[in-house]
């Protein structure tokens, strides 16, 4: 059943990481977004004025939102799944 699970979860990765590169490619507005994170982590990288500790700070909690987003997305797609297939059970297309 591990086996499964790992199988499963590397596909989640997979889809996941297609649909974030279709998506930057398909909308105008996240790919504007995205290279707007791009050059304000640039910028907050290069600010002297900041201190070492301050950086790793902001860099803690974006490495935490980043989790938190990844995790959300993981459990929004499975659920998605569960939906269709109850969905498809509701239909009697699936038994």
């Amino acid at each position: 059943m591990e086996e499964y699970k790992e199988i499963l979860e590397d596909a989640l990765v997979e889809r996941l990481k297609l649909a974030y590169f279709k998506l930057i490619e398909t909308n105008k507005k996240v790919k504007e977004a995205v290279e707007s994170v791009k050059i304000l982590s640039k910028e907050l990288y290069e600010n002297k004025d900041i201190s070492m500790e301050v950086k790793r700070k902001i860099e803690d909690c974006r490495d935490i939102s980043n989790f938190i987003e990844r995790e959300l997305q993981e459990f929004i797609y499975i659920e998605g799944i569960k939906d269709s297939i109850k969905l498809l059970k509701a239909l009697g297309i699936l038994v």
